[in-house]
């Protein structure tokens, strides 16, 4: 009932609240001899061809080359500070990135194959499917964050939006730019770029070159080695061949390689629990010496030192954990070995990427266009997975060099994708205009198990995914104010996963599914004069389901189901005080059924497996606004607004069970569960979804005049963003606390050359980007050490503790660049 009472007069409340942002924000008369100010238009391709921004019926964040420079954009990272509805956190350092738009993510995206976030990369407008903080956006002509499901032109993973970066094309003329920046802590960026013609009109080139290195800015107190190190190197071509007006080929090809040290992790104890007392806690645990006998740690994870076995102790003395006493070794293994626990660390990265746009103008206005791209990546991971100095080897301290850790993880995979897509569209100067489209996407994944004694690692899992794809549009302009577009995409996918013993190499899991979608999209669009446009837009979205692998069917639970998205948007977009000032909004509202959410559960062994499963019903009301100005000729400033208001309507969730119950196991009905404290409940009912900040704001002033006889300008800047915290879980308990970043520049610049000085993160904000819920290691799988097993119905699993990862501190740097 719930649901329907907020559906009831939606589209009516949408529009209305548009129109009174028409009211609002009415144009204001300029005098006829005002001085001629204006910003610059910024041309977007976010549905697949050339239009304004403030044209395009959809909200888009644009970032174009020059804004990017301003504004000191090196990532995903940054861009998210300043695109309203997109949140992004540095959780795994340049590695598992979770892009999160409209409050829609998922905690397993990136960790569990086939887990989406639901918020895709593109790179010129090809399906992008890896981590993408190490790309060159010296590179990149502009940055795209278009929001709402975009399935019906974008396709796979764009439940939730999707981000689309652009590559420079060649220059018309020869040129060439170098851009040098050093920053405190060792990081310097240096960037060539060459582009012109080969042969002229016919065909350009482009050649760009990087090299990053970042040397950390932490200590790990196990080892006393820096941790933290970011290093890049990237090369990347492009040729652009039209030999007529009607046909156009543009090949890019890129080559990558990332080396990252030790992520920058740390652990937050179960010893610190303060909230929801029970058994699963370590008072169940006698060897612990702790009579803390809560569950959860309730409020905002603080930053802590980072203390990691990547490495041998420094000191040979153990680096004790809260609730672990320093007993050495014991019958069951030695919770504190002081040789390295993992045989990889950090992020080790080799990619390829290459692609082939063909755009054909044909007879009678209709064009054609493919894309053909294919990626070929590998990729090794490495952590301390305890992410605490507990280093638990079962072989005695004589001969435990060659055994990892038992929480260490030290993984890698080896991907090859490739997507083709075709499109044929009508002549764009017609009232009724239509596009028809094809779409395949391969992906083939090996993934294996690194060890000290096999570098090149075991392999434990073959994945395999295919995506094909139809879609089209029509666009009928029913009178010179009105346009109605109808989009839709007809989609399946399959999924294979084989899971593999890496000793025996014997088959633990294997199995292969197909999920069917149909994703319409309509919208009106409503020109009220030349300078103001009203939008309206329903479409839906669906992210595929996919297989939990041999820890899911240990406990019945193999696969999780498609979650799907019903979307209502009103938007307006509006050029104000003749061009000086531009104001865009959107409204919307989103209902989500199978939420696609993260359930531990006991297998049989005793140990624990966050897997994948559909618990709930939820909804998603906000509001995106985007503000920018000229104030005056030398003077520019923006602001924008973004609110994601998650809720869900219904779920149940079993961890919920037992922290509410006092320590009882779920077994699936409420009334045969174990319930100590008579309040417990598995409803998640009125909490907001995971990784979704609330409130997302930010606002830049930028300022620049002639000097020294105008042939040089002074320029100075600031910019501030701020992003309410996030709920780790769906229980809303521990958070990654409110987060405000502040940066400036200061600087000289003539027509080939600038020199600036920056600062980043100037209040030295320290609030952790993200908290992950984690074990309490070695409390698991001994059942003879937990009384909680004395308990009939108890969740007798592994204590409650938490790990974030460390933000980074302030920042002062230089830039010099230089062009010709």
């Amino acid at each position: 009932m719930k649901n329907n009472q907020t559906l009831s007069g939606l589209p009516g409340r949408l529009f209305c609240g548009a129109g009174l942002a028409v009211g609002l924000i009415s144009p204001v008369p300029v005098e006829a001899n005002a001085e001629t100010i204006e910003l610059e238009e910024v041309v977007v391709t976010a549905r697949k061809r050339e239009e304004s921004l403030q044209d395009i019926p959809m909200a888009v964040s644009a970032f174009d080359a020059s804004t990017i420079d301003n504004l000191d954009i090196n990532s995903i990272d940054d861009v998210a500070r300043f695109a309203p509805g997109l949140s992004f956190s540095k959780a795994f350092g340049r590695a598992t990135e979770r892009p999160v738009i409209r409050g829609l993510g998922n905690v397993l995206a990136g960790v569990q194959f086939g887990v989406e976030s639901g918020a895709a990369y593109f790179v010129d407008g090809v399906y992008y499917p890896g981590d993408i903080q190490g790309l060159d956006l010296g590179d990149v002509e502009r940055v795209e964050v278009i929001k709402g499901p975009q399935s019906a032109l974008y396709g796979r993973n764009t439940y939730s939006g999707a981000i689309n970066f652009v590559t420079r094309s060649p220059a018309a003329e020869f040129s060439g730019n170098g851009i040098v920046k050093i920053v405190e802590d060792g990081e310097q960026d240096i960037r060539l770029t060459f582009s012109g013609p080969l042969i002229e009109g016919v065909l350009g080139a482009g050649l760009s070159l990087r090299r990053y290195e970042f040397d950390g800015q932490w200590d790990n107190t196990v080892t006393g080695e820096a941790v933290g190190d970011e290093s890049t190197q990237s090369i990347s071509g492009v040729l652009d061949w039209s030999p007529n007006e009607n046909l156009r080929i543009r090949w890019r090809t890129q080559y990558q390689e990332d080396d990252d040290g030790t992520r920058p992790l740390f652990l937050q104890s179960a010893a610190r629990n303060n909230c929801f007392p029970g058994l699963r806690s370590l008072a169940s645990f006698p060897f612990s010496g702790s009579s803390n006998n809560f569950q959860y740690f309730c409020g905002a994870l603080q930053p802590a030192p980072i203390a990691l076995n990547d490495g041998d102790d420094a000191d040979g003395v153990p680096n004790l954990v809260a609730g672990v006493p320093a007993t050495g070794s014991t019958f069951f293994g030695n919770a504190y070995a002081l040789t390295d626990g993992t045989a990889f660390d950090g992020v080790e990265r080799e990619l390829l990427l290459t692609s082939l746009l063909a755009d054909i103008e044909l007879p009678g206005g209709y064009s054609l266009t493919g894309a053909l791209a294919w990626r070929d990546e590998e990729l090794k991971t490495g952590s301390d997975s305890d992410h605490s100095s507990l280093s638990f080897k079962f072989t005695p301290p004589a001969i435990d060099a060659l055994e990892e850790s038992f929480f260490a993880l030290s993984s890698g995979a080896d991907t090859e994708d490739y997507s083709v897509e075709l499109r044929l569209q009508s002549p764009a100067e017609e009232n009724l205009r239509w596009m028809l489209g094809a779409f395949y996407y391969d992906e083939e994944r090996d993934g294996f198990d690194i060890t000290f004694t096999d570098g090149s690692g075991l392999p434990d899992s073959e994945e395999q995914l295919e995506n094909q794809a139809a879609f089209a549009s029509v666009e009928y302009d029913v009178s010179e104010a009105l346009t109605v577009t109808a989009e839709a995409r007809y989609a399946q996918e399959t999924k294979a996963l084989t899971d593999l013993d890496t000793d025996s190499g014997a088959i633990d899991f294997e199995d292969s599914d197909t999920w069917y979608s149909f994703t319409p999209r309509l919208t009106l669009n409503y020109r009220l004069n030349e300078n103001v446009i009203l939008y309206g837009i329903y479409s839906e979205g669906a992210k595929p389901g996919g297989f939990n692998g041999a820890d899911g069917a240990s406990v019945g639970q193999p696969t999780y189901e498609q979650e799907e998205s019903t979307n209502y948007e009103a938007g307006i977009k509006s050029i104000l005080w003749g061009g000086r000032v531009k104001a865009n909004a959107s409204l919307f509202f989103i209902e989500v059924s199978d939420v696609q959410l993260t359930t531990p559960l006991a297998d049989p062994g005793g140990a624990l497996n966050s897997i994948a499963t559909n618990q709930g019903e939820g909804e998603v009301s906000g509001i995106e606004i985007e503000l920018r100005a000229a104030l005056a000729r030398n003077l520019e400033a923006g602001v924008t607004y973004a609110l994601a208001d998650t809720e869900f309507t219904d779920g149940c969730d079993e961890f919920q069970w037992t922290l509410t119950s006092g320590g009882g196991r779920f077994t699936g009905d409420e009334a045969t569960s174990l319930d100590l404290t008579g309040n417990g409940s598995c409803s998640i009912e009125g909490k907001q979804f995971p990784l979704a900040s609330k409130h997302q704001a930010s606002a830049f002033i930028d300022y620049r005049r002639p000097v020294f006889g105008g042939g040089i300008a002074f320029f100075a800047g600031v910019d501030v963003s701020y992003e309410s915290k996030k709920f780790a879980q769906v229980h809303n308990l521990i958070y990654a606390p409110a987060a405000t970043l502040v940066g400036a520049r200061i600087g000289l610049e003539a027509d080939n050359w600038k020199l600036m000085l920056f600062g980043r993160n100037l209040t030295d904000e320290d609030a952790v980007p993200m908290v992950t819920r984690w074990l309490q290691v070695p409390y698991f799988a001994f059942s003879s050490l937990n009384t909680a097993t004395q308990v009939t119905g108890a969740d007798t699993g592994a204590p409650r503790a938490y790990f974030g990862a460390l933000r980074r501190q302030r920042q002062y740097g230089l830039e010099l660049s230089y062009s010709f």
